[in-house]
């Protein structure tokens, strides 16, 4: 796994995060997407997620509102709950360009599927689709993440 110009790594992550991700996965050549324990010399990252995933009952609509966060296509469901530290990073990367392994992002908590407006996903409108739908209707993010 290599470092691109394009990696989205600005989820709270210092270089020291970045320099470990790096050598843990350096040598991966295909696509994965993988929680595992941050270690313990580099500090806890904010989770923005809130719901069953984290631990929550599932985010009631009334507390919830539809925002288009950092120049995405399409609207997150957010709450106005507070991020909150986690012990865990999730690790997304693959191919892209001409190279095997490329980081794509990297962010605090547990993996979570892609928003169910993503133009990949809306692709797959079977399983994948319905499991999104059914995650972002129990889930939410913290606003300003």
């Amino acid at each position: 796994m290599k470092l691109a110009a394009e990696s989205h790594v600005d989820h709270h992550l210092n270089d020291q995060h970045i320099a470990w991700l790096l050598e843990r996965f350096g040598d991966r050549t295909r696509f994965f997407a993988e929680t595992v324990a941050i270690p313990p010399e580099l500090p806890a990252l904010p989770c923005a997620l809130h719901g069953p995933a984290m631990g929550d009952e599932p985010v009631p609509d009334a507390e919830c509102r539809q925002v288009v966060r950092n120049g995405r296509e399409g609207p997150s469901r957010v709450c106005s709950r507070s991020s909150r530290d986690v012990r865990i990073i999730t690790v997304i990367a693959g191919p892209f360009g001409d190279e095997p392994c490329v980081l794509y992002t990297a962010y605090g908590g547990p993996l979570a599927p892609r928003e169910p407006w993503d133009l990949a996903l809306v692709a797959l409108v079977g399983r994948e689709m319905a499991e999104s739908v059914a995650f972002w209707a129990q889930h939410a993010l913290s606003e300003a993440s």
